[in-house]
Formats: C-alpha cells, sequence, structure tokens
C-alpha cells in the first residue's frame, strides 16, 4: 500500500533528484528531525485511548471538565461524546510550523495516513472493539478527524 505518492513533496523530490541513486524517505527524515521527534510522532501515529464512563477518549485530547460538560450535554450518548472529544480539525496539527507551499491535498494525505496508523493501532488493542476513524469535511470545507466506537 502506497500511503501516498512521493511528489507530494516538493522538497524531498528536490533533494531526490538531487541524488538520484542514494536518497530515500529514510535519508528525508533524517535531515528534517531527530530522534525526539521521531519518538514523539510513534505516539502520534499510534494514540493511546482512555476509557472514561464507558467512552473510548484520546488520550492526549481528554480533559476532566470538558468530558464532564459533553456527558452531561449529549446526556450521556457515548457515540456522541466520543465523536466530539475526539474531534480535530486537521489543519491545526502543525499549525505553528506551517509552510507557505503546503496545500490542502497535503492536509488530506495527513487526514488518510492518520486514519491508517490509527486502525491499524486501535484493532491491535481493541481487537473485539468496533473503532472507527473518519476524516470528513465540514461546511466551511476545514477537514477534521474524529474517533469512536460503532455500537
Amino acid at each position: 500500500m502506497n500511503l501516498f505518492e512521493d511528489d507530494l513533496i516538493k522538497e524531498y523530490q528536490e533533494w531526490k533528484l538531487a541524488n538520484p541513486n542514494s536518497f530515500s524517505w529514510w535519508n528525508y527524515v533524517n535531515l528534517k528531525a531527530d530522534l525526539h521527534t521521531a519518538l514523539a510522532f510513534a505516539k502520534f501515529f499510534s494514540p493511546e485511548l482512555l476509557e472514561k464512563e464507558d467512552c473510548l477518549i484520546l488520550k492526549d485530547k481528554y480533559e476532566e471538565g470538558l468530558f464532564n460538560s459533553w456527558m452531561e450535554g449529549c446526556q450521556g450518548n457515548k457515540t456522541e461524546i466520543e465523536k466530539i472529544m475526539n474531534l480535530y480539525e486537521l489543519n491545526d496539527f502543525f499549525h505553528i510550523n506551517r509552510k507557505d507551499d503546503e496545500e490542502e491535498i497535503q492536509l488530506r494525505a495527513l487526514g488518510e495516513v492518520l486514519k491508517h496508523f490509527w486502525s491499524m493501532t486501535f484493532k491491535l488493542n481493541y481487537p473485539n472493539r468496533n473503532i472507527v476513524i473518519e476524516v470528513f469535511e465540514e461546511y466551511d470545507e476545514q477537514l477534521f478527524i474524529t474517533v469512536f466506537e460503532q455500537l
């Protein structure tokens, strides 16, 4: 399975053209990141879930006050609580380091890559549960990702 085409990242292509016989994605990652970043990405691509009052919530998104508020606002509807608590706008990932040449197609690719790896992680960690990862576009054309258990 090819997660995305190599030409999606122009800088990678430039390096590859300059070093046609000796440049790979491993070389590119070595140029762009360090060990700490690589380990952080492991958590990013394989997130942990917390189980709170039968709801599965992304550990890095959990806030108790917000959870309690949505528990009340959604009248205890597990699926709705999970969908809203686990909701994240894809544009907010890496917004601090956003570059001018980044395009919507790259953001869509990120969403699909996250969906792919999160699905594998949750199938491995929760083999008897039907955990769904959705990437979708809202009315304002913003892309979102969310996680919930299909009952």
